[in-house]
C-alpha cells in the first residue's frame, strides 16, 4: 500500500512540476509581449531567450527518453546537455554515456540537432568520398536509416554515425572496445520515430 502511494505521489509531483514549468513558459511568453507593446525590445528579447532556453529543456529531457537503456552488463549515465545546447558551435547536444560493468569499454552517446560543428562533423562522415577514403568504414542500416559505422581493431575504438534527413545526427563513439557490435547494438535499440517525430522530420 505504502509502495503504490509513494508512486502516485511521485507522479503527482512530477505532473504538478511539467504544469508549472509550463506556466513559467507561459508567463515568460506574455511578458515579451508586454515588454514588446512597451517598447521595450531588448527586454523582450531577453524573456523570449529564456523561453526558449527552457522549451529546448523540454524537449531535451524528451530527446533523452529515445536514447537506447544500457544492455546487460552495462550502466548508463546522462549528461548535463544546457552547457553545450547553449552554444551555437555545437547547436543542440543531448547525450548519455554507456560503460561497461567491470571492464573499461566506454560508448558515448550524442544526439545532436539545430546545426553545429558536431553535426557537421557527423555528416561529413557520411559523404560517399569520406567514407571511401576510410579504410575502416562501411556502411550499414539502422532499421530504415542509412549510417556508417567505423572501427580500428589497432585501438580497439570506433564511431557509428546516423543522419536522419539533414536535419538531426546520432552519433556514438567507443573506447576499448571488442569490435563495433556494441555500437551497433546501441544504436539498433534507438527509438528513430519518436526522434524524427519530436523533431519534426
Amino acid at each position: 500500500m505504502h509502495a503504490v502511494l509513494a508512486i502516485v505521489a511521485g507522479a503527482a509531483c512530477g505532473l504538478l512540476a511539467l504544469v508549472a514549468r509550463a506556466d513559467e513558459i507561459t508567463d515568460q511568453l506574455d511578458q515579451a509581449k508586454s515588454y514588446y507593446e512597451e517598447g521595450d525590445v531588448g527586454g523582450a528579447i531577453g524573456e523570449l531567450e529564456f523561453a526558449i532556453q527552457a522549451l529546448r529543456g523540454q524537449l531535451n529531457g524528451q530527446l533523452l527518453e529515445t536514447f537506447p537503456a544500457a544492455p546487460a552488463g552495462w550502466t548508463a549515465s546522462d549528461d548535463d546537455s544546457d552547457a553545450s545546447a547553449a552554444m551555437p558551435i555545437m547547436g543542440n547536444v543531448v547525450q548519455r554515456t554507456y560503460r561497461k560493468e567491470g571492464g573499461d569499454s566506454r560508448i558515448e552517446a550524442r544526439l545532436m540537432s539545430g546545426g553545429g560543428f558536431m553535426q557537421g562533423l557527423a555528416s561529413m562522415f557520411m559523404n560517399p568520398a569520406m567514407l571511401a577514403s576510410q579504410p575502416n568504414a562501411k556502411r550499414i542500416r539502422i532499421g530504415r536509416q542509412n549510417g556508417v559505422v567505423i572501427f580500428d581493431p589497432a585501438d580497439r575504438s570506433g564511431q557509428l554515425m546516423v543522419d536522419l534527413g539533414g536535419k538531426v545526427s546520432l552519433m556514438l563513439e567507443g573506447s576499448n572496445l571488442d569490435g563495433p557490435e556494441a555500437m551497433t547494438g546501441l544504436a539498433e535499440g534507438w527509438d528513430l520515430e519518436k526522434v524524427k517525430e519530436l523533431t519534426g522530420l
